[in-house]
């Protein structure tokens, strides 16, 4: 039997499961690009084992370790070392956006990265002030004398797209944007993780901080701050983990090792407020029945009780035969704000919001949702200025609840259910 020109090799035996960054991957795959020239100038000189050499190099090839949602992360950290990061909390801010926040900014800071957290609306939810308040949180509320200038990136957590209040400068990159619900358009991002299939953003960070570069072992008491934040996000936007998925079990495994309990408990009993109870009383009044659905307007809402409203529609959705609840106000005289809750196996919050009120001139929809819960913000505008506030209102009334009607197929003339 002729013997080869010079040993066969089997590349199924020299490869592992090799990273990128590995220098062995760049070796190994040098040795595959030489081997595979001479397999070919043999095939020139007529070897007749040229062909079997050459079923070698083409059924097997380096093998690439995928990296880790997690590692990709790390790597865009380590690339914005000793930069400066703005993380905008968008829209109200809430358990699961606020816990996210003060995790990037930990995480960041394990690169000496500097930076700041942002908000732009009030916190104004009573177990989100109390959040802030017992955790003794460092995040900032916008004002005209902010300077965000001197920022080479910003970041957005819990949020479907990335417009911003603001506009920041063109040098100023978005380096993380992460979330759980349906993106709206393009978002561009060093870092990029949207998962549909989890609960809540804090779980997703929680899975970030279980590796080991972090140091997150509950030995500090910022770490223990950032656990209870986190674990109170996730229980939030999960409804008490009704609606919680084997990823926001396994992140809130890791996080109940390092939480303060005495303080997550007493954040989750903040008690109702009393302009919360009169709004409630309020949406009672001017409930508006159309078969399982419930539509209730409560006129207008200050800025600083504008979260009463979904906790209007909490309440309500406890009503038997109700399936959905939608609650709306105008707010701080700017705005339409609404909430809608659900426990309709049919119903998509999401979907069913957009369909009602549709896009704005630039393409961004006044509102979306999630598994149970949905909510939307339609500026007033011009009307805004409306010296008449109770014609105002009898107008935006008419308005929505024409959509809804339309929406459900039913005549407006239809009496209301009681």
């Amino acid at each position: 039997m002729r013997e080869a020109p010079y040993p066969r090799v089997c590349l199924a035996e020299r490869s592992s499961a090799l990273s990128h960054s590995d220098p062995r991957f760049k070796e190994k795959e040098a040795d595959l690009i030489s081997l595979k020239k001479k397999v070919r100038a043999q095939k020139e000189l007529g070897n007749p084992d040229a062909d079997l050499l050459e079923a070698d190099t083409s059924s097997e090839s380096v093998k690439v370790e995928k990296k880790t949602r997690t590692e990709e992360l790390i790597d865009t950290l380590e690339k914005a070392q000793g930069k400066r990061l703005l993380i905008c909390i968008k829209g109200y801010p809430d358990p699961d956006n606020i816990a996210t926040s003060l995790a990037l900014a930990y995480m960041a800071g394990q690169f000496d990265i500097q930076s700041t957290i942002l908000h732009f609306e009030q916190i104004s939810h009573h177990e989100n002030r109390a959040l802030v308040k017992k955790l003794d949180l460092d995040i900032e509320e916008y004002n005209d004398q902010f300077d965000y200038s001197s920022y080479d990136y910003y970041a957005v957590n819990d949020s479907q797209n990335t417009e911003l209040p603001i506009k920041l400068p063109e040098t100023c990159e978005l380096l993380v944007f992460v979330d759980h619900h349906r993106k709206l358009g393009t978002i561009k991002s060093h870092f990029l993780d949207i998962r549909e299939n989890v609960g809540s953003t804090a779980a997703i960070y929680g899975e970030y901080l279980s590796h080991p570069r972090f140091g997150f072992n509950g030995d500090t008491l910022e770490q223990a701050k950032i656990a209870t934040a986190l674990m109170h996000g996730v229980r939030t936007d999960t409804d008490n983990f009704v609606n919680a998925t084997p990823a926001d079990y396994k992140a809130s495994e890791l996080l109940s090792r390092y939480v303060d309990k005495d303080l997550l408990a007493l954040i989750s009993r903040q008690s109702i407020p009393a302009k919360t109870m009169d709004l409630t009383q309020i949406a009672l009044q001017r409930k508006d029945i159309r078969g399982t659905f419930m539509f209730s307007g409560v006129g207008y809402v200050r800025d600083e009780d504008r979260d009463g409203i979904g906790q209007c529609a909490d309440y309500l959705l406890n009503r038997e035969g109700i399936d959905t609840v939608v609650v709306y106000g105008v707010v701080g005289g700017e705005f339409v704000d609404g909430s809608l809750r659900t426990k309709s196996h049919t119903l998509d919050p999401d979907k069913w919001i957009k369909d009602v009120f549709g896009q704005d001139q630039h393409g961004v929809y006044y509102g979306g949702g999630r598994k149970d819960k949905g909510g939307f913000q339609i500026p007033l505008g011009v009307f805004g200025k409306c010296s008449d506030k109770e014609l105002l209102w009898i107008l935006i009334k008419k308005t929505i609840d024409e959509l809804f009607y339309n929406k459900i197929g039913i005549d407006d003339s239809e009496n209301s259910g009681d």
